[in-house]
């Protein structure tokens, strides 16, 4: 009689992770030429009014997916979506580069909101509009497919369809969209974010899973701390968007109740090997 066969290893939590595929690199690559070019060409500016005025969504739903591609809101959407540690790690570390990354781009660019550059009246807000900030490249987008990729990778790892990591895809994109949705940033905006949001998270997650897998780094403690951190900015941030404040709310208790639970389940275990 055969044995019993085992679950690949990319299956199980824990062991050695899948590599990430070179198809990723790539679409982040052309994401971030097609937002270049898109970048300073009419088709921008004519792209933002139409995407903006569609309004396929209510607004609350516009809110509440443009609240979820807050930065504290990628801490918290990936680390408790993994009961093990390396969600934590991951995207603490996309979180770090990335942040740095979209910063110093704003600056390079300088490139004004739409709300400045197109006459007034011409876009419809949600929240409050934003327009001192520059806008080249979109954080939020940047944000939202970070989040959408480590929880691909994550899939990936514990062996999920296909179906869920093309949910995960639509929804990092309905994220990155709806910053055009409330007029804070241009198209093109968004797609060099989108590709800059796959090639951090991608980076983080080689990272960690290949070189960060000694000393604190593989302890509970980054992944409590990062949902900790999450938590905080939930309950404090004032991020503009009155009509997603439960969401706001229940986030923080997101985080906060699976905080709880990481450090109950430490306790433990550490009562258990006496």
């Amino acid at each position: 009689m055969p044995a019993p066969s085992k679950p690949a290893p990319s299956a199980c939590p824990g062991q050695a992770p899948q590599a990430i595929p070179r198809r990723w690199w790539l679409v982040a690559l052309a994401l971030i030429v097609a937002g270049a070019l898109l970048h300073g060409s009419p088709w921008n500016q004519a792209a933002m009014l139409w995407g903006n005025g569609l309004g396929l969504l209510p607004d609350g739903v516009w809110a509440g997916l443009t609240l979820l591609a807050f930065g504290w809101s990628a801490l918290i959407l990936v680390s408790v979506a993994d009961r093990g540690v390396e969600g934590g790690r991951a995207v603490l570390l996309a979180f770090l580069l990335g942040g740095g990354l979209a910063q110093a781009l704003k600056l390079w660019f300088a490139q004004p909101r739409p709300g400045l550059v197109l006459p007034e009246g011409a876009l419809h807000f949600i929240g409050s509009p934003v327009l001192n900030s520059p806008a080249m490249p979109s954080g939020h987008a940047l944000a939202a497919f970070s989040i959408a990729t480590l929880w691909v990778c994550l899939l990936r790892r514990d062996g999920r369809p296909l179906w869920l990591r093309a949910l995960a895809w639509a929804l990092g994109a309905l994220m990155a969209l709806s910053r055009v949705a409330v007029g804070a940033h241009w198209p093109a905006d968004i797609l060099v974010g989108a590709g800059l949001g796959v090639a951090v998270a991608a980076l983080g997650w080689q990272l960690q899973s290949r070189w960060l897998r000694q000393g604190i780094w593989m302890s509970v403690w980054v992944a409590l701390a990062v949902e900790l951190l999450g938590a905080l900015a939930a309950f404090t941030a004032r991020e503009g968007y009155p009509q997603a404040e439960a969401l706001q709310w229940a986030l923080g208790l997101a985080a906060l109740a699976s905080a709880g639970w990481r450090l109950a389940t430490w306790l433990g275990q550490r009562r258990a090997r006496g």
